[in-house]
């Protein structure tokens, strides 16, 4: 029986992926070196980020000074970035059935906050949990503490995102996984991980009535 749902954010919840490329360009751009496009980015970009940087050529690997222009960069193209459809109803259809949503990310958890209450989805789930400082890093050790710390059967908790981390994440842990390539990976780089592959979210609700 599933009883919760672990939600990334970043390209799962809110469509962002725009943004994030002409950040990267902006990054880019400030080091007089090419660009890249979003079909580039979505076949090449993992964690942890200091590979994808060393590959664009960005040799000044400090992650923190690295995120935070990534995000001050991100923040002048706010206007690329929604909420993707269908995230609503479906978060009303697994509240009504009772399944927790709970909202996790490689994000500094004050910056996480900051985006949902900015999108005003912060009500949508049960619990918010981001990264401890600014940088950005593994979700494994979070969810592995929460599943810990509420005693939860890993196999009865479905983590929904749009990287192949947030598969194999899962199933390190032994729970469900479902990955909507809309996000940051590209479908082919998704399918690599022989896992569920829907078109969007409200697939979830399909998936949830199937189980």
């Amino acid at each position: 029986m599933l009883t919760h749902i672990i939600w990334d954010y970043n390209g799962t919840v809110i469509d962002d992926v725009d943004a994030s490329v002409a950040a990267v360009n902006d990054m880019l751009k400030a080091r007089g070196l090419p660009p890249t496009t979003k079909q580039k980015y979505t076949s090449t970009v993992s964690l942890p980020l200091e590979n994808y940087y060393k590959g664009l050529g960005i040799a000044d690997v400090d992650m923190e000074k690295l995120s935070l222009e990534f995000r001050m960069y991100c923040q002048k193209h706010d206007n690329l970035c929604r909420i993707f459809d269908g995230f609503y109803e479906t978060i009303e259809f697994t509240k009504a059935l009772g399944i927790k949503n709970i909202l996790m990310s490689s994000l500094y958890s004050v910056f996480l906050l900051g985006e949902t209450e900015k999108y005003k989805i912060t009500d949508c789930f049960d619990e918010i949990i981001g990264m401890s400082d600014t940088f950005v890093g593994s979700k494994y050790e979070n969810a592995k503490n929460y599943i810990a710390k509420n005693n939860l059967d890993p196999q009865n908790i479905l983590f929904v995102g749009d990287l192949i981390n947030d598969a194999q994440t899962a199933k390190a842990l032994g729970a469900q996984c479902i990955l909507i390539p809309n996000g940051h990976n590209s479908k082919e780089k998704c399918e690599s991980q022989g896992g569920i592959i829907v078109e969007n979210i409200t697939c979830i609700k399909e998936y949830i009535c199937r189980a």
